[in-house]
């Protein structure tokens, strides 16, 4: 249900108190009336009737002066009234505005409220992450203060002199490095031997199959090849090549330490005796033997002579054929 106006109220307030003023005027009126007859009923009655006359006249003027004095505070009331009305009227417009301005208020102490909880929540994360950076702060002045006060350790760190890998093309010696030990794979004494026993064979009927030959050992190492045969029907020949080959090594222990290695008078020292910085030495390496390839690589980079390095996989042999890969130096 909607609230009336306040200029309404104000209106029918100000309807029903004149109502009732006239009302009390409407009974004067009467009164006097009645009290005018009354006189002229006893104007009939003598003298006795004179003094009560002059006393019902007396009490009409009074009558009537209160009358007069009623309607002039009738419309003196009347003036109040109107005047009271628009005191109400413009109180409520003043109420109204009044409560426009409180709700703006609320707007904005709830706008300001928000902001500054917002703003208190900023302010706590930053002050958590000032706690974090000053503790790690606190932490990491430690750890400074330790390192200034802990003994110093120099390492030497070896530089090498070409990042891009270079591939092999002329002399190449080459070393197995094996359960701690290196030892030296005379290769091209075995590929020697190889092509004398391959010119042995001739070409017999049997030597003109594809077969696997054996040759060695020769200083702990074996050598097992395939022998490939073509005929050539053009020009009337047999060719025969090394297809694939694979190192036999022969025996538990091969080789000696990196310590005994680089010791002089070694067995590894006599073999790169002489070597010029056209040989290349190829390291062919097994995982349990990298830290000796380390201790290798460095001795012979102090040496000048460039070095391959080939890891091979625990249990895989060395070997080669016609397509495989060359080494490649770094």
């Amino acid at each position: 249900m909607a609230r009336p106006r306040s200029d309404e109220i104000s209106a029918a307030g100000q309807d029903s108190f004149l109502d009732v003023v006239t009302n009390i005027v409407g009974i004067l009126v009467i009164l006097v009336m009645l009290v005018g007859g009354r006189v002229q009923q006893l104007v009939g009655g003598g003298a006795a009737a004179d003094s009560k006359a002059a006393e019902l006249s007396h009490a009409i003027g009074e009558l009537e002066a209160t009358a007069v004095t009623l309607e002039s505070e009738v419309e003196e009331l009347a003036s109040q009234t109107k005047v009271v009305a628009a005191a109400a009227a413009d109180a409520g417009q003043a109420r109204l505005d009044l409560a426009t301005a409180v709700a703006a208020v609320k707007v904005d102490l709830e706008e300001a409220r928000r902001a500054t909880d917002e703003a208190t929540a900023r302010a706590a994360e930053a002050a958590a992450r000032r706690q974090v950076i000053e503790a790690e702060l606190e932490k990491t002045q430690l750890e400074a203060e330790g390192l200034s006060h802990a003994a110093t350790t120099t390492r030497e760190v070896l530089a090498y002199p070409t990042p891009i890998g270079r591939t092999v093309t002329g002399e190449e010696l080459h070393f197995r490095l094996a359960a701690g030990r290196i030892a030296y794979i005379p290769l091209t004494e075995l590929f020697e031997q190889a092509k004398a026993q391959t010119r042995r064979a001739g070409s017999s009927a049997a030597s003109l199959a594809t077969r696997i030959e054996s040759v060695g050992p020769i200083q702990q190492f074996g050598l097992d090849y395939v022998i490939e045969t073509r005929i050539d029907q053009a020009r009337g020949q047999v060719l025969i090549r090394s297809r694939e080959w694979v190192i036999r090594p022969v025996g538990e222990t091969i080789g000696e330490t990196a310590a005994e290695a680089l010791a002089a008078g070694s067995r590894f020292r006599r073999v790169i005796a002489g070597m010029t910085p056209d040989t290349t030495v190829t390291l062919w390496t097994y995982p349990d033997s990298f830290d000796v390839f380390r201790d290798i690589r460095a001795e012979l980079h102090r040496l000048g002579l460039p070095t391959a390095g080939r890891p091979l996989p625990e249990g895989a042999p060395i070997g080669g054929s016609a397509e495989g890969s060359k080494s490649v130096v770094h």
